[in-house]
């Protein structure tokens, strides 16, 4: 069964909404996250991982593999959990489960039989979380400069405005437990786990405008990402690991191509997918760069945010984001996070920039799943976590 088709059955006429933070007994709470449009997915997501660190949800959910994720760091690299946006600020958490047997999804309310206790126990377990990614996430700051098609970095702080001092006081602590307990109280939390889908990497395809190759005559493999420096000072490129063989990169002796400038991979990071070339070029000689702000981070993207990529052939194309992993607010060394949009990659796309309008980057062309697949939808991996494993700043 389609998950729509099976969302719409099940979720058609459920009480899980958003909007009930929508009022002025919460005020406060949404002007300090910049508005109710910022606020509501941000409050979703933090009420999904309290909820996902609780130890009634761990002891009841289905299937066994889903059990007491929070507790076993190798369990989570096994399971793939987005948060879905269903329209009119209504959200589902979708889980694909491994060993799952069965053709047909299955249904819970993650908020039922949820004591005071585990909702606070789970709020801890994330708190604690958040505030150990705060104390080890680096201000950014970018430069770059260009005109058009791949992202550069120009000299701005990190994309939420706010230091991580300030964003501890006016925002990580605005998420007091009660306000999540009465979310969990006064709504359903509905979750879906079904079988995973096949997936279809979008890498090796012909012509784009920032192809990698990886030897001379080698077909086009994959795109690049984003320029900008490392924390070192060193000028490269981003571009996915997935399009060499096996995955398999010698750091500082491979090679590759970047629309003809030579590179040699100095950092990779399998968890995310990506790799950080250094190129034999200055910033000032790479033709068609776009500047952006840098990586979003401390928030969750919108509901259906509008965003844009440059595919294959060359084309801005646009999409919305439709969901992201639970933990995008903070990620741990062995969580692989992501962000989804609509189905809109194909193969040669991988590695491409996805950027918001206003200017931030999303992440990075990962997969797409296959048609009618029981959701349909391309990946990309958050392009925080890309920046964070290889230290890239200015």
């Amino acid at each position: 069964m389609i998950i729509d088709d099976f969302a719409n059955n099940f979720l058609g006429e459920s009480g899980q909404s958003g909007s009930f933070w929508n009022s002025p007994k919460f005020d406060h709470l949404n002007n300090a996250l910049g508005g109710f449009a910022f606020a509501n997915p941000m409050l979703i997501t933090t009420t999904w991982q309290t909820l996902l660190e609780s130890p009634d949800l761990s002891n009841k959910l289905y299937p066994k593999a889903v059990k007491n994720i929070s507790n076993y760091p190798s369990l989570n690299t096994h399971l793939e959990k987005y948060l879905l946006c269903l329209g009119n600020n209504k959200y589902c958490l979708l889980v694909f489960d491994p060993t799952f047997t069965s053709e047909e999804p299955v249904y819970m309310d993650a908020s039922k039989n949820n004591t005071e206790k585990s909702i606070n126990s789970g709020y801890g377990i994330w708190h604690s979380k958040m505030k150990n990614s705060m104390a080890n996430r680096k201000t950014f700051g970018f430069s770059g400069r260009g005109s058009k098609l791949i992202p550069a970095f120009k000299d701005l702080r990190e994309s939420t405005g706010l230091s991580t001092e300030v964003f501890e006081e006016q925002v990580l602590n605005t998420f007091e437990p009660q306000v999540l307990r009465y979310g969990i109280e006064n709504a359903e939390w509905p979750m879906i786990i079904c079988k995973p889908p096949k997936k279809v990497f979008t890498c090796y395809c012909p012509t784009t405008p920032h192809k990698v190759f990886l030897q001379e005559g080698d077909v086009v493999k994959s795109l690049a990402g984003v320029y900008t420096k490392n924390s070192q000072g060193i000028f490269g490129v981003t571009i996915c690991l997935h399009c060499f063989p096996n995955s398999y990169v010698e750091v500082g002796k491979t090679k590759v191509k970047i629309n003809g400038i030579a590179g040699t991979v100095i950092s990779v990071h399998h968890i995310s997918d990506s790799c950080f070339v250094r190129l034999d070029v200055t910033e000032s000689q790479i033709a068609d760069i776009l500047n952006a702000k840098g990586p979003l981070q401390g928030t969750t993207p919108r509901e259906f945010e509008k965003c844009y990529f440059m595919n294959k052939e060359g084309a801005k194309t646009d999409t919305n984001v439709i969901g992201w992993s639970p933990d995008i607010m903070y990620f741990d060394p062995y969580n692989q996070v992501k962000v989804l949009t609509n189905p809109i990659t194909n193969p040669g796309d991988s590695g491409s920039a996805l950027i918001d309008y206003g200017e931030n980057v999303l992440g990075f062309s990962f997969y797409r799943t296959e048609i009618n697949a029981v959701k349909e939808f391309s990946a990309w991996i958050w392009a925080a976590s890309v920046f964070k494993a290889h230290n890239l700043t200015f």
